[in-house]
Order: C-alpha cells, then sequence, then structure tokens
C-alpha cells in the first residue's frame, strides 16, 4: 500500500505544478551523434586521467555507421566504416587510421569487460566533427550529411546564477528550454531547497535561480501522511495555506498544517516551463520515504524524467545530496 501511495503522490504532484552549494549534483557525461543522445545500458563515459573523454567504443562507432571488431589475443579493437578503418590497442597511445601510424595524449582502456576509447579520436579518425560543451558536460558528434549544433555565435550568451544560456541553442522550436539546459537550473534549484526546523516550527525554505524572462519555475511538493492522504503545497495550487511562490526567495510556514510524526515521506517535482504555453520537455522528481521502501529497497530517488518516454531517465540518486534537503 506504501508503494502505491508514492505512485500516487508522484502523479498527483507532477499533475499539480502544470545558498550555499554544499554538494551540487553533476550533470553525467553525454553524447550525441548527429542531434541524437547516445543511451549507454551499462557502463558509462568518463573523463580519463588526461582530460579525454573516454566512451565504450561498440556504441558510439555503431551510431557512426561502423563495425567493430575485437581481437582478445592481442586486446585489439578495430573499427571500419566504408573504406575507413581504425585499429586501437588497450593499453598504447599509438592507433592506425587507414594503414597510417598515429599517437593520442591518452590510452585505450578495459575496465569491466569494457573497451573504452577517447571519443575525439575515433570519431575524427573515422571523419566526423566533434565539439565539446564543457557547461553540459556533452560531446556534440557530427558527420558531413548533418545538421551541426549551432555555436554559440548564432545567439546572445546571457548568464543566470551563473548558469550560461543563449537562446540560439538551449530553446527548441517549440519555445521550451532544451533537457541539457533544464536540468542545470532544475539541479540548481533542488540545491536551494530544504525542509528545516527553527525555534520549534516547520519550513519549507527555497530561493529561486534566475532564468530568462519567457520561462518560469513550477515546483509540487507532495508530503505523504501514515495516517492517510497527502498534504500537497506547490506553485500551482488555489489554496493560500499550501501555495508556493513562484519567484525570489521563500520560507513557507508549515506549523499546523502537517504533524511532524504523521510524516511517511515526501515527493517533489520541479520544472522549468515557458510561460506562454506551460510546457516542459523534463522534470526533476525528489523522492524521499521515510517509512517503508521503494519496489528495489531503496528509500531516496533523486531523477530527471523526460516527457518523452523515448528519452530514458537520467539519475542522481548516488550524488544528490539528500541530507541538506531533508532537516526535519
Amino acid at each position: 500500500m506504501k508503494k502505491i501511495a508514492f505512485i500516487l503522490v508522484l502523479i498527483t504532484v507532477v499533475s499539480t505544478i502544470l545558498t550555499v552549494n554544499i554538494f551540487a549534483a553533476k550533470i553525467p557525461l553525454r553524447v550525441v551523434v548527429n542531434g541524437s543522445r547516445i543511451n549507454f545500458p551499462d557502463a558509462q563515459p568518463f573523463i580519463d586521467e588526461n582530460g579525454r573523454t573516454q566512451v565504450p567504443v561498440r556504441f558510439v562507432s555503431e551510431a557512426l555507421g561502423a563495425d567493430v571488431g575485437w581481437d582478445g589475443k592481442t586486446k585489439t579493437v578495430t573499427i571500419e566504416q566504408g573504406k575507413n578503418k581504425i585499429s586501437l590497442v588497450v593499453g598504447k597511445s599509438e592507433y592506425t587510421v587507414n594503414g597510417k601510424t598515429m599517437e593520442m595524449d591518452t590510452t585505450v582502456l578495459l575496465l569491466e569487460d569494457r573497451t573504452f576509447v577517447p571519443v575525439r579520436f575515433v570519431s575524427e579518425g573515422l571523419g566526423a566533427n566533434v565539439e565539446w560543451n564543457a557547461s553540459i558536460r556533452t560531446v556534440y558528434i557530427t558527420t558531413g550529411g548533418a545538421v551541426p549544433t549551432p555555436s554559440p555565435e548564432e545567439g546572445e550568451i546571457r548568464y543566470y546564477d551563473g548558469i550560461a544560456f543563449n537562446p540560439a541553442t538551449d530553446v527548441d522550436e517549440f519555445g521550451r528550454m532544451t533537457i541539457e539546459k533544464s536540468q542545470e537550473f532544475l539541479l540548481k534549484m533542488a540545491d536551494q531547497l530544504s525542509f528545516v526546523k527553527e525555534n520549534g516550527k516547520y519550513y519549507i525554505v527555497g530561493e529561486y535561480p534566475e532564468i530568462p524572462e519567457e520561462f518560469e519555475w513550477a515546483v509540487g511538493i507532495g508530503i505523504i501522511l501514515k495516517s492517510g492522504g497527502v498534504r500537497n503545497f506547490s506553485t500551482g495550487t488555489a489554496r493560500k495555506d499550501y501555495l508556493i511562490p513562484r519567484e525570489g526567495s521563500f520560507k513557507k510556514d508549515t506549523t499546523g498544517l502537517i504533524d511532524i510524526n504523521d510524516i511517511e515521506g515526501f515527493n517533489i517535482v520541479i520544472a522549468v516551463q515557458n510561460k506562454e504555453i506551460k510546457r516542459d520537455l523534463g522534470r526533476l522528481s525528489i523522492s524521499y520515504i521515510i517509512h517503508g521502501t521503494f519496489y528495489d529497497g531503496t528509500t531516496k530517488r533523486a531523477v530527471f524524467i523526460p516527457e518523452s518516454g523515448a528519452i530514458s531517465r537520467i539519475s542522481y540518486t548516488d550524488t544528490f545530496n539528500f541530507e541538506k534537503m531533508f532537516r526535519w
């Protein structure tokens, strides 16, 4: 029953919303090939000690239309695409492109039965263009026939609480903030939202980061009770006692609205929406069960949920600072 209740609360909170940085969650590394994000089902990309982005060789290579071969005896991986052939050996910086010996400033790695290769050298060896966007930790790979990602020069970069925003690259054709950029704002907002106790009273405290004027915040907080029912605080409710502001900073007194000993758990949903169309491409969901667990036995969860079911969810559970947020 408790698990069912949390699912119902998540649905309710999502429909309702239509400081000091102690530990901020990081956006995971992403690889986008010709506009499509690559899904890595198990081993994830990472930046090695030489500052190079290492990726599991098969997924990116196949996205570029190449075939991957592996010789276990010599620990050699080959990547073939038409007339192009790249050969790399685990642990070595030398590699060959169409028979020509070249050298990288890093090496091929074998980790947990996965071969990792530096994505730039392999992609460029296949004739693709590679761009790195540090602010959203994303590698963009484009081939000759693809439309390249717009460069920052195509729009005016503005900064909101330290987050770079470019209308030419960070907004889709419908006026929605892109998934990559919205995650930066959502994680920053989550880092500035907390449940605190002061002088025997219980507050929800938050401070919204600045965002572009065409967007607005939407926040829903569901507090599940052991006795049954939910207390919903949100930016969209008509009930004044449970209303949360959409901008600036706020300190919501919940004393008298909730019996602290009756709390089963929390579910928070945060979104950045276009003011006119009231739509977004995804939301950050944070859940914490005090009594009981999720179906997988965990009690805490932080995940970015894309609007489209065709795009994989992005988990921040391992890096999110739940202790900072939940202090009641």
